[in-house]
């Protein structure tokens, strides 16, 4: 019995030896296993190749083609992705696909040429910028093209080298197609093309056209000059438009007139790019002819080729003009390939002020006084004392009798209407005086005067100009007896009065000298 125990115990003891032994190998094909793992890992992270995706990030959308990946049993270890790739650049260069790819090959490798190895076609030369974006073009209007939608806009990870294109759409941009290389350009007949790292950058224009104006408060008195500026980018314009490449800006402005240079043509200025960049076009603005209000500057120049260098390179042009009226509305547009578009800061207007002096009697207000005359003057301030300028100049609208500032005119004196009211316009914000000159019958001037302040408050598109009325009292005149009536009767009776009394005086004293 005692022998049958030990033997029992021997076998519990190696059957837990061999359990233990079991765990053992199972633990070290785990860590093995791991290893592996790791290294696999390491290695795939090696086959992946990261395009950093610049200025795509607020695109409304944006998606991706691979148009070209290995294929080590072409001449050039390329091919085609797709048939819409491949028609589209084949159609671009008129080579077969092949020579398209030695073609793309160049252009990524210009070095490429004077490497005997290559095989490369005796006489193929390096694609042009301009056949790329044909081709380009071709693939993103072609409805069969498949694309891949992009949620990260920032980044795409690919696993396969080659070359993408990117397409991305956003409201009021233009955007050319962008392509990334990837490892893309020399076959090594070796080895696989390695995947590298790259980039690609948006390349886009804005549409929107922006207006604005030199005096920053929108508000002006008329003959003043302000100066306006414009402000668009150059277009992106289809590759494969070739009938209708232009670019146009016009602009058009009521109530200021162009100021000119001696040549007729309006005095500014049309610049490309910003900054130390930038280049003056050397385009001559001239007013059309039927109103000389309007102008249309031609910029074909700009996107005459089918590569589109100057796609989104900011335009700005400068010019001056001079108030005439008392509101002042200017527009710009701009138009490409006889599309007409523009931003919400287009429409430029200013704004001239108005006031409204008011002449009353001095104990009843209610009573108001005209004929009674002014002239005006803007109060200035110089060293911290104001200073009252020289009469203003206006212009007089017989119809709504309304005076309207002009530093033309020669008419310096306001007078009120029948209401006692005298309402002049066009001036820019600031402190006015009234100085009468000459009151109402039967009233005394008011040597004071009257101060009126004009501001301009709200915001430019809805411009508002406050505190523009005010009230200047008169009082009458000292109550002396009248020429007139009742006043020339008591007057004659007082005079025949006197002058009897005098003639009867002189007559007693006569007949006592002769008595006596």
């Amino acid at each position: 019995m005692a022998d049958e125990g030990r033997k029992r115990k021997m076998q519990r003891k190696k059957g837990a030896n061999l359990i233990k032994n079991l765990f053992k190998k199972i633990g070290a094909l785990l860590v093995a296993a791991v290893m592996v793992l790791s290294m696999c890992t390491a290695v795939f992270a090696d086959d992946c190749a990261t395009i950093t995706l610049t200025n795509f990030a607020d695109a409304d959308s944006l998606k991706y083609m691979q148009i070209i990946e290995p294929d080590q049993t072409q001449p050039t270890g390329w091919k085609f992705s797709n048939e819409v790739a491949e028609n589209a650049f084949k159609a671009a260069t008129k080579k077969d696909a092949q020579t398209t790819l030695w073609m793309l090959i160049l252009k990524a490798n210009p070095d490429a040429t004077s490497n005997r190895e290559l095989n490369i076609p005796e006489g193929t030369t390096a694609i042009s910028n301009a056949d790329i974006d044909k081709a380009l073009s071709t693939i993103k209007s072609n409805k069969a093209a498949q694309w891949t939608t992009l949620e990260n806009k920032e980044s795409l990870d690919v696993s396969v080298a080659g070359v993408y294109a990117f397409d991305a759409k956003k409201d009021k941009y233009t955007y050319k197609i962008a392509t990334a290389y990837v490892g893309f350009g020399v076959y090594d007949k070796e080895k696989v093309p390695t995947l590298q790292n790259t980039s690609v950058e948006a390349k886009r224009s804005h549409l929107d056209i922006e207006k604005t104006v030199g005096d920053e408060d929108h508000a002006v008195a008329i003959g003043d000059v302000v100066e306006y500026t414009i402000k668009t980018y150059v277009p992106y314009i289809d590759a494969n438009n070739t009938g209708s490449r232009t670019f146009r800006i016009t602009d058009k402005i009521k109530g200021a007139d162009y100021v000119l240079g001696e040549d007729g043509n309006v005095a500014g200025t049309v610049v490309l790019g910003d900054g130390k960049n930038a280049t003056s076009v050397g385009t001559t603005i001239v007013p059309n002819e039927n109103d000389k209000h309007s102008f249309e500057i031609n910029l074909d120049s700009l996107v005459a080729n089918a590569d589109n260098p100057n796609a989104g390179v900011l335009v700005t042009v400068k010019y001056n003009a001079k108030i005439t009226s008392v509101t002042v509305e200017n527009t710009a547009k701009g138009h490409k390939s006889d599309e007409i578009y523009g931003g919400t800061n287009d429409n430029v207007k200013l704004y001239t002020g108005t006031i409204v002096l008011t002449k009353i009697d001095a104990k009843s207000e209610t009573t108001k006084l005209a004929k009674a005359e002014f002239t005006v003057h803007e109060v200035t301030t110089k060293d911290n004392q104001e200073v009252v300028g020289e009469a203003l100049t206006f212009d007089y609208d017989e119809e709504t009798g309304v005076y309207t500032y002009n530093p033309d005119s020669r008419r310096t004196t306001v007078v009120t209407n029948a209401n006692g009211e005298v309402t002049v316009k066009g001036l820019d914000k600031g402190k006015y005086h009234f100085k009468e000159t000459k009151a109402p019958n039967g009233y005394s001037i008011n040597k004071a005067g009257a101060d009126i302040n004009l501001t301009f408050e709200g915001n430019v598109a809805k411009a508002e100009f406050k505190n523009t009325s005010g009230k200047l009292k008169d009082s009458r005149l000292s109550s002396l007896p009248s020429t007139g009536g009742m006043g020339t009767y008591l007057f004659t009776i007082i005079g025949v009065v006197v002058m009897a009394g005098a003639a009867g005086a002189f007559f007693i004293s006569r007949r006592k000298g002769s008595e006596e």
